[in-house]
C-alpha cells in the first residue's frame, strides 16, 4: 500500500499544480475562454456593455479569437444534435449551410464529449480545457515511467514540462489541438506493452485499448496534430521494435495485433473518414498555395530564440509584441530548466533514445523552419503534406523535448558527473551571456521601444536560469564536502528543479491565457434577442468585420451567409467571389482563405440567399433596406425585396457550363423568384405561375424542411438551401431526384396537385 501511495504521489502533484493554474475558475468561477475577445472586439456586444465600459472591455489577448469563432459554436451544435440522437447533422447556420459531422473541428465524435451530457455547456467546455492540462500530465508521466522507466521525479517534471509546454498553453483554449496531442503519451506506453509483454492476453489488450485510445484521438479535432502524432507513434514503434532481441522481433503474433489495433482504429472512425472523403472533390482547396510565401508561414530562423525567452519579441498578451505573425505559431518553450536538462541528457547513458528523441526533435524543426527540404511538400504539391501548417510540428518537437529533459534530470539525479554539469552549465551559461550582448549592443539595430520590451523580457529567464545554476552548484558543492552517496541531496536538488520549473511555466502560461467572467460567456444582446424571436427561416449578415464574427451567430441558432472554416463548398465559394466582385466570374484566386463574409449587398446574386437582415455600424442608404433597430452604434436593416425560403418557379433554363449559369444569374432578363438555372433536362410547365399555386413551409428543422405544395401544373419547388447529395426529398412519401438549382440552391419537381415535400439530410 505503502509503495502504491509514492508511485501515485506524483500525479497528486500534477493536479496540484493544474489546481493552482486554474484557481481563477475554482474560486473566483472564472472561465479559461477568451469570450472577452468577442466582447470587448466585436459589435453588437460592445453596445451591449458601453453603459459598464464606456471605452470599451478590456481583453486579454487579441490573438486567441479562434474559440470563440470555431471550436465553441460548432462544438455545441454537435451536442445538440447528439442529444436529439441525429448522428449526421446539417449546419444550417454558417455558409449558408454546410455538413457537421465531417469538419473533424467540430470534435463531434469525440468521446469526452459526455461532459456535455451532464453538465451545462460553458461547465462542461471548461473542464474539458481543464482535463486537457491534467490528461497530458498524467499520461506524460506514466510514459516516461512505465515505457522509459525513469524514476517519479524525472517522470513528474518531463510531465510538467509537456503540461505546460508553449505548444499546449498557446493552443490551450481551443479544446481540439491540444486534446488531439494529449493522448500521444498514452499511445506510446500502450504501444510500447504491444511490443514487449510476452503474455499473449497482454498484448492482445493492449491493442484493443490501443485502437480505441487511437480513435479518440482522431475525434479528438485536429487532423494535422494527429497525423503528426501517429507518424511519431509508428516511428517509435519501429525504434522499439528494432530494440528487442532479435528473438523477439520476428514473433508472428506482434503483426497480427498490430493489424488489430490500425483495423480497429479503421473501422471506429470510418463514420468520419469514409464521408470526409467522398466530400472533398466538392470543398475549396485545403491551403491556398500563396500562403506558403508569407513570412511567418514557416518557423523563422530567429524565432528560435523562443525556446530560450518566450517573450524575447514581446507578447500579444501585454499588447507589445513586435515580432513576425504570429506569437502562438512559433512558441515551443519547455522552461528553462526543461531546456537546461535538455542539454544534459546529451551526456546520458540511454544512449540509444538520446538519439531518437533528438532525432525526433531535429527532423521536426528541419521541416518546420523554412530549409530547402521543408518546402519540398509545397513546391510539388504533395497532397495532404502540402495543406498542413509546418509550425505545427511544434507538437512533436515540444514531445521530444520534454522527454530528452526528463532523461536528463534522472541522470543528474543519479550519475551527476561534475565535468558534464560543468559542462552545460558554461554552455547555458555562455547561450545567455550571448543573449545579453546581442540585446545590450543591439547588434541587429532593433527600435528602441522595442528592444525596451526585448531587455525586459529576458530579465525573468535569466533569473530562472540563475536560479537553476545555484540548485546544481550547490548539490556539486554538497557532494564534494560529502564523500559518502546520499540520495537525500539529489533528490532535494530535484524537488527544487521541479518547483523552479512549476514557477517559469505557470508564470508563461498565466501570462497567454485568459480567464474571463462567466457573464461574457456569450451574452445575448438586444439584437440577438430581437433575432431569435423572428419566425424560420430568415439568414442574416454583416457589411462590416467589426460585427459579430463567422459562426458566432450558430451558437444562437441564427443563420449566417459568412462562416470560418478550411473546408467548405467550392461551389458556394465560387458563388460568393461572384458575388462580391458584382460580375458574372468565378475564376480563381478568389482570396477568402478560410473566412467568407460576404458584404456586397446590391449584387443580384444576394437576393437568391435569403437574407432577411444586414447589420451596419454606418446608414444604409439604399431605399430596399428599412432601418428596423438599432442597439448603440450597431444598426440592424431588413431587406425588402428577400425571397421566400421556398417557392415555384415557372421558367426553368438548362445550362450546364458553370460559367455560364454565373452569367446567365446576372442577366438583366433573369427573373428572380420565378426563373430558375438547373444543370439537367427536366420537364416542367413554363405557363405564368397563378395565384392559386403556392408553396409554404410547415416544418423547418436543422435537418429536415417540410413543404405544402398546391400547383396547376408541374413546377420545379426552389428552395432555398445549399444543394448537397445527402439531401434526400419527398413528394408524398415517394422519393424523387433533387437537381442544383441556381448554381449552388434545391430544386425538386412536383406534378400537378396538392402535395407534401420533404427534405431530409441523411
Amino acid at each position: 500500500m505503502k509503495r502504491i501511495m509514492i508511485q501515485l504521489f506524483p500525479i497528486f502533484f500534477i493536479l496540484l499544480f493544474s489546481g493552482i493554474f486554474f484557481r481563477q475558475t475554482i474560486f473566483s468561477g472564472k472561465l479559461p475562454v477568451p469570450s472577452d475577445t468577442l466582447v470587448g472586439m466585436y459589435h453588437p456586444y460592445l453596445d451591449y456593455i458601453a453603459k459598464e465600459y464606456p471605452a470599451g472591455l478590456p481583453f486579454k489577448n487579441f490573438l486567441i479569437t479562434d474559440p470563440i469563432r470555431q471550436q465553441i459554436p460548432w462544438r455545441k451544435l454537435a451536442i445538440e444534435s447528439l442529444r436529439k440522437g441525429n448522428l449526421n447533422p446539417w449546419n444550417p447556420f454558417t455558409f449558408s449551410g454546410t455538413p457537421l459531422a465531417t469538419n473533424i473541428q467540430s470534435g463531434f465524435f469525440y468521446p469526452l464529449n459526455i461532459l456535455f451530457l451532464f453538465f451545462l455547456f460553458p461547465v462542461a467546455w471548461t473542464l474539458l480545457i481543464i482535463l486537457q492540462q491534467i490528461l497530458s500530465g498524467i499520461f506524460f508521466y506514466l510514459f516516461l515511467k512505465i515505457s522509459m522507466k525513469l524514476s517519479p521525479y524525472a517522470s513528474l517534471f518531463g510531465a510538467l514540462c509537456f503540461m505546460f509546454c508553449g505548444f499546449l498553453t498557446v493552443w490551450l483554449t481551443w479544446g481540439t489541438i491540444g486534446q488531439t496531442l494529449l493522448w500521444l503519451p498514452l499511445l506510446l506506453v500502450l504501444s510500447d506493452i504491444l511490443l514487449t509483454a510476452s503474455e499473449t492476453k497482454k498484448r492482445i489488450r493492449a491493442g484493443i485499448t490501443l485502437g480505441l485510445v487511437l480513435a479518440a484521438q482522431y475525434f479528438a479535432g485536429h487532423s494535422q496534430v494527429f497525423l503528426y502524432s501517429f507518424i511519431l507513434l509508428i516511428a517509435y514503434a519501429i525504434f522499439r521494435f528494432l530494440d528487442q532481441k532479435p528473438s523477439a522481433i520476428f514473433r508472428t503474433g506482434v503483426f497480427l495485433e498490430i493489424a488489430g489495433s490500425l483495423g480497429l482504429f479503421m473501422l471506429l472512425t470510418s463514420v468520419h473518414w469514409i464521408p470526409v472523403l467522398s466530400e472533398l472533390p466538392g470543398m475549396s482547396r485545403l491551403q491556398d498555395g500563396a500562403l506558403v510565401k508569407n513570412e511567418g508561414f514557416f518557423l523563422p530562423f530567429q524565432n528560435l530564440i523562443q525556446f530560450v525567452t518566450p517573450d524575447f519579441f514581446g507578447n500579444p498578451a501585454t499588447l507589445n509584441y513586435w515580432g513576425i505573425w504570429n506569437y502562438g505559431e512559433f512558441c515551443g518553450y519547455i522552461g528553462i530548466a526543461g531546456l537546461f536538462f535538455v542539454l544534459y541528457s546529451i551526456f546520458s547513458k540511454k544512449k540509444r533514445h538520446i538519439a531518437f528523441w533528438f532525432s525526433v526533435v531535429l527532423i521536426g524543426l528541419l521541416f518546420a523552419l523554412p530549409t530547402p527540404v521543408s518546402g519540398t511538400p509545397y513546391v510539388f504539391r504533395i497532397p495532404i503534406l502540402s495543406s498542413l501548417q509546418p509550425t505545427r510540428l511544434l507538437a512533436i518537437v515540444d514531445v521530444g523535448l520534454c522527454v530528452l529533459a526528463a532523461i536528463g534530470l534522472e541522470d543528474w539525479i543519479h550519475n551527476s558527473r561534475k565535468k558534464y554539469t560543468v559542462i552545460t552549465v558554461a554552455v547555458a551559461a555562455i547561450l545567455f551571456g550571448c543573449i545579453w550582448y546581442v540585446v545590450k549592443n543591439n547588434t541587429y539595430g532593433i527600435p528602441k521601444e522595442q528592444l525596451d520590451v526585448t531587455s525586459r523580457n529576458i530579465l525573468f529567464p535569466t533569473f530562472i536560469c540563475i536560479l537553476i545554476f545555484l540548485v546544481v552548484i550547490i548539490r556539486t558543492v554538497f557532494e564534494l564536502m560529502n564523500k559518502r552517496r546520499n540520495m537525500v541531496i539529489p533528490l532535494t536538488g530535484a524537488v527544487l528543479i521541479i518547483g523552479i520549473s512549476f514557477f517559469d511555466l505557470s508564470r508563461f502560461a498565466w501570462k497567454f491565457t485568459p480567464f474571463t467572467d462567466s457573464r461574457l460567456f456569450f451574452p445575448k444582446t438586444e439584437i440577438i434577442s430581437f433575432f431569435e424571436k423572428q419566425p424560420k427561416p430568415y439568414r442574416i449578415t454583416s457589411v462590416d468585420d467589426r460585427i459579430m464574427p463567422p459562426n458566432v451567430s450558430l451558437y444562437y441558432g441564427i443563420e449566417s451567409i459568412s462562416g470560418y472554416d478550411p473546408l467548405y463548398s467550392v461551389r458556394y465559394e465560387k458563388f460568393i467571389a461572384a458575388m462580391e466582385r458584382g460580375e458574372p466570374n468565378i475564376t480563381g484566386p478568389f482570396g477568402f482563405n478560410r473566412i467568407v463574409t460576404p458584404k456586397n449587398i446590391t449584387s443580384p446574386l444576394f437576393k437568391l440567399l435569403g437574407v432577411r437582415f444586414v447589420l451596419s455600424l454606418s446608414d444604409i442608404l439604399d431605399s430596399r433596406f428599412q432601418k428596423i433597430m438599432q442597439e448603440g452604434q450597431t444598426r440592424v436593416y431588413e431587406f425588402m425585396g428577400v425571397l421566400p425560403r421556398v417557392y415555384l418557379l415557372d421558367h426553368v433554363d438548362v445550362i450546364r457550363e458553370e460559367k455560364k449559369i454565373i452569367e446567365a444569374l446576372y442577366a438583366p432578363s433573369f427573373q428572380m423568384g420565378t426563373q430558375g438555372v438547373i444543370e439537367e433536362e427536366v420537364y416542367t410547365d413554363k405557363d405564368p405561375i397563378s395565384s392559386e399555386e403556392r408553396a409554404d413551409i410547415t416544418t423547418y428543422r436543422d435537418n429536415a424542411i417540410d413543404v405544402s405544395v398546391q400547383t396547376n401544373a408541374q413546377r420545379l419547388l426552389f428552395i432555398g438551401n445549399i444543394y448537397h447529395k445527402n439531401w434526400k426529398a419527398f413528394v408524398d412519401g415517394k422519393k424523387v431526384k433533387t437537381f442544383r438549382t441556381n448554381y449552388i440552391f434545391i430544386g425538386i419537381v412536383v406534378p400537378a396537385g396538392i402535395h407534401t415535400v420533404q427534405l431530409r439530410y441523411e
